[in-house]
């Protein structure tokens, strides 16, 4: 969710007039800054809904009407130890977005970019578009619960079972590198999972795999539309942008190298063909104090260390 009341509360800028854009369903639900950036969310959309609001609160009463979203303020900052370091990819996000843009797309058609800065009819300069979609961070507020197979599961207002999945990598990018996934249906749900990865052992296999296992899982027990939240923008690219172009391609890049993953990502293109399951990916910042994201990477980190314990490779501290 993008939230704007703290950033602005404390503005030095006098005068300015802020309008603020809620996004009730779009390609990102939340609310925006300015049209530029709530146009790139309900552009090409069918059904958007979207309205221009005076003030925060007026935005996040839409939405919160619309959607049953739950608005999150700044979290307290955590004590620096508590994320290990080395539990950090070697390249953000950030950073494999763009070289996956650079490389992976045959052509930014589909995601323009704008060298000339045009105004629109409420007189705001459009800035330069990235080449990739930076999501933001949404959190869907379960609004009941929906027995299926006898088991409960938490649905948000659109009638999709909640699941937040992660991965763990401990020495990521190293030779004793530890990775594992996790996949968190709510609190003591008997379809919680931790594991570790098989195959490469990095960050982004973790991610991909527990989103495997948790598509796999919700077709197994005929969940029909399931909301899948992740920390991993890298994920939600590939399997939205770029995996169609990857299959077409013979799954190799768009320099002919092969693709890294090839054998996770083929899995989760043919779970996701067919009419059996919709998917929506939901991006949820991590590290953020967001229960299932936290509880989904306890599990991951677990899963991390039992392929340590499985290796026998020592404990790095």
């Amino acid at each position: 969710m993008l939230y704007l009341r703290s950033a602005f509360r404390n503005s030095s800028i006098k005068g300015l007039c802020m309008s603020f854009y809620a996004v009730a369903r779009g390609h990102n639900v939340g609310i925006y800054d300015s049209w530029t950036k709530c146009e790139e969310q309900v552009k090409g959309f069918k059904g958007a809904k979207y309205k221009k609001f005076k003030s925060s609160r007026e935005a996040e009463a839409f939405l919160q009407k619309m959607t049953g979203l739950a608005m999150t303020e700044k979290p307290v900052s955590t004590p620096k130890d508590f994320w290990p370091e080395e539990e950090r990819d070697s390249v953000g996000d950030l950073e494999l977005l763009a070289a996956a843009a650079a490389v992976e797309l045959p052509s930014c058609s589909d995601i323009p970019v704008r060298n000339k800065r045009k105004g629109n009819a409420d007189g705001e300069i459009k800035p330069k578009q990235k080449k990739y979609p930076v999501h933001v961070s949404n959190v869907w507020k379960p609004v009941g619960f929906k027995t299926i197979n006898n088991l409960p599961f938490e649905i948000d207002s659109e009638d999709y079972v909640i699941v937040y999945t992660d991965g763990s990598c401990i020495n990521n990018g190293r030779p004793d590198a530890c990775a594992g996934l996790g996949v968190y249906f709510g609190e003591n749900h008997s379809l919680n999972e931790s594991r570790p990865v098989t195959g490469r052992v990095t960050n982004n296999v973790g991610e991909i795999q527990a989103a495997i296992h948790a598509i796999k899982t919700a077709k197994a027990f005929g969940i029909e539309k399931l909301c899948v939240s992740t920390d991993s923008q890298f994920l939600i690219n590939s399997i939205t942008i770029w995996i169609k172009v990857w299959k077409q391609n013979d799954w190799c890049l768009k320099n002919g190298k092969p693709l890294k993953n090839t054998i996770d990502f083929k899995e989760l293109y043919e779970l996701l063909a067919g009419e059996s399951i919709q998917v929506k990916w939901n991006y949820v910042k991590g590290h953020h104090c967001i229960i299932g994201n936290q509880m989904a990477d306890k599990l991951a980190r677990e899963g991390s260390d039992m392929y340590r314990r499985l290796n026998n490779l020592k404990r790095t501290k």
